[in-house]
This record gives structure tokens, sequence and C-alpha cells, in this order.
């Protein structure tokens, strides 16, 4: 395959699988105005406060960092961003996958009010995500009915009229629609259940809210789905692969245009194929993707693990020029995952992902923050 963008031969999607009929009665659906906030960001220039946070002040724009639970937790891992508008207000959507001993709780994602002029700005909500298989086994909670944690790598989520498009490491895409966010029972006992009891009581695990998947899309021959967003022309979500240079090296990482229409459908035809060349790494491919945006004939990668370091970095942000031979590269903070563009602004958000003391680097320092630069200086 050139390195211009083209058809691919290899990749397609399967037709979509509805997987809503689990709430289809019984429930009451709230969406993300009626969503109570309750806990506070930090906002002004606090994320320079970082480990290896290295933009240059010119191209800063916007800086956001968590309250200081969700700063150090190790037990959550904040990894996809997208944002969206409604009734007046702007709001930033992040993913988070658990681990260790929250792993069974599956991934969630954040609801955060980034409008200043706002009454809740920079409040925040952790909302469950759900889906209607129910595990097998010895579980570590007490399982329900109905619905139960969704147990993913949330690597990246993207937004496209009133969905959220989840990217699933082998599956390829799972749908969520914001429009059906549902209120559970909260308090004491709660923390150890998830799922629908006999007498109709909710439970997420001491979570005031679900967000319920609707439906996936199993996509052939693009996997691993390390991220999604939807590209500046809003016709395409875009998946990046990601493959660790130094264990990876002998493979070619790609990314992939799938066409979608103005319902949210995923089309399976005139899928598009790009291979970014890298020379950070010894094949000259860009390992490490974290995070993908496409303009036009252009796309930029959040990159990770570069074997050079800058400014106490191995991330960089690429650009790359379908038919190039080679990224234009740019700084970028330690641990960055996803990206995505807030076109009414210009603004190309991102996020990191390390509490203290779990990077490579580290140690016992902050790393943990939302950010966005200017779009215009990396054009």
């Amino acid at each position: 395959m050139a390195t211009t963008a083209g058809t691919s031969a290899a990749a397609s999607v399967n037709a979509y699988t509805n997987t809503s009929s689990y709430i289809n009665t019984g429930f009451a659906f709230l969406n993300p105005s009626q969503v109570d906030k309750n806990r506070v960001a930090i906002g002004g220039s606090a994320y320079t406060e970082v480990y290896g946070f290295n933009i240059p002040e010119e191209n800063r724009v916007r800086g956001i960092r968590w309250n200081e639970d969700d700063e150090t937790t190790s037990i959550w891992r904040p990894q996809g961003i997208a944002g969206f508008s409604r009734n007046g207000v702007r709001y930033l959507l992040v993913s988070w996958y658990a681990k260790d001993a929250a792993e069974s709780k599956g991934s969630r994602i954040t609801l955060i009010d980034i409008s200043p002029s706002s009454s809740t700005y920079l409040t925040y909500r952790h909302i469950l995500l759900v889906q209607p298989n129910l595990p097998t086994g010895t579980l570590d909670y007490t399982q329900y009915g109905t619905y139960a944690p969704l147990n993913v790598h949330a690597g990246g989520i993207a937004y496209f009229n009133g969905k959220i498009y989840l990217s699933s490491t082998s599956l390829g895409l799972r749908v969520f629609d914001l429009d059906k966010i549902i209120e559970v029972t909260t308090g004491t006992g709660t923390e150890s259940k998830c799922g629908k009891d006999a007498s109709g009581n909710l439970y997420a695990f001491n979570y005031r809210y679900i967000l319920p998947q609707v439906g996936y899309y199993k996509i052939n021959d693009a996997d691993p789905f390390s991220t999604v967003q939807v590209n500046y022309e809003n016709n395409q979500l875009w998946t990046g692969q990601y493959y660790a240079g130094s264990a990876d090296a002998s493979i070619v990482p790609k990314i992939f245009g799938f066409p979608i229409n103005a319902s949210g459908e995923l089309q399976n035809s005139g899928i598009q194929t790009v291979i970014p060349k890298n020379s950070l790494f010894t094949s000259d491919h860009a390992h490490g993707i974290q995070g993908v945006f496409r303009k036009g004939n252009r796309t930029w990668l959040s990159c990770t693990g570069s074997p050079s370091e800058s400014y106490g970095s191995t991330a960089r942000l690429a650009r790359y020029t379908d038919g190039d031979t080679n990224t234009v590269r740019y700084r970028w903070p330690y641990g960055a995952e996803s990206l995505y563009f807030e076109a009414q602004y210009g603004y190309l958000w991102s996020l990191t992902e390390f509490e203290p003391n779990a990077g490579a680097s580290n140690g016992s320092q902050v790393n943990r923050c939302i950010f966005a630069v200017d779009f215009s200086k990396y054009e």
C-alpha cells in the first residue's frame, strides 16, 4: 500500500448490531444537561505544573487539571477525549479504563462543563459505561441482571450527532446514545453491586449514572483500535493502530477512515487507509499512535514512546501529509493520549494519563491533565 490515502481493499465494516433491547422498557432517560456534576476541576494555567508538559507557552490556550482524587488515582486511567455543545454549554468527554483493584468496574466516561460563562463551569461527573452481556465465573462483586460493566480499554472516543463511538481494541466501535443516561441507586451498600435486581433496583458500584451501550460495529482487518476521532469535514471516523516501536518494530501501523452518514451510520464502502511515516523510529513508521485527527490530506498523530526525549517527554505531535516520507513533529506532553479538534475555537485538545509514580520517568510528580493548543500553530 502506498503512503497516499487510498481505498482499503482489506478493512470492512459489518452491519450495525443493535444491542439496546435490554433498556427498551422500564427505564427513564436523562440527557447531559440533566446530569448533576459533583466534582470540580482546576482551570487556569495549573496544567503547566505537570511533569513533561513541554508545549511552548505561546501555543497554549486552555488547561485543566482534575481534582486531587482523580489526578492521583492509580485504579483509573484517562484515555480518550471528545467534545460537543448543547444548549449553549460546551462539554468535554473523557474515557477511562479501570485497573488493579477497580478492574471489574470496566470503563467510564467523564462529562465536563468547559464554558467559562456557565454556572457549572469546570464541574464534572463520572458515568459508568454498561452493556447487556452478563459476566460468568467468580466475581469480586454482586452482579444482578440486565446490564453489566463494559470491560474495555476505552482508548478513544468520538462524538457525532448525539452518539458516542468508543474504540474497542479487537472489536471495532461501540456506540452509546447521550440521551439515554440512566440514574441509579447510590449510597452505603451499593459499592459492590451492579445491575438490576429482582425488585427493580438499579446499581452501578455507587456511581449515580450509567450510560448503556446501544450497539456496535464489528470492523474487520483494522485492529487493534487504539483511538477514534471525527475528521474536520465530519464525514469520516478515523481510527489508529497502536504498536510500540520497540517491541513491534516490524509491524506497520495504519490509520483508517470510515465514512459516516448524517444519521451516524458507518458505511462499508470508500474506507481509506493511510500508512504514516515517522523517522524517529528505525522502521520509519509511526509507532505508538495514541490519537488521530484528520483534516483534508493531513493527519495529526499523538505518538508516545519515541526513542528520543524532548524537554522531559518521549511523546510527539506528528503531522503527516499523504505521500510524504516523514512527519513534521512538535513537542508533546509526557503520556499524551487522544486528540479532539474543537472547530469553533480552533483548539486541538488532548490529555495525559499517568498518575504519580506510574510513568517511566515522572516519579512522584503529577502528570495527569487536559489541555488545548492553538491548532493554527500546527498546520
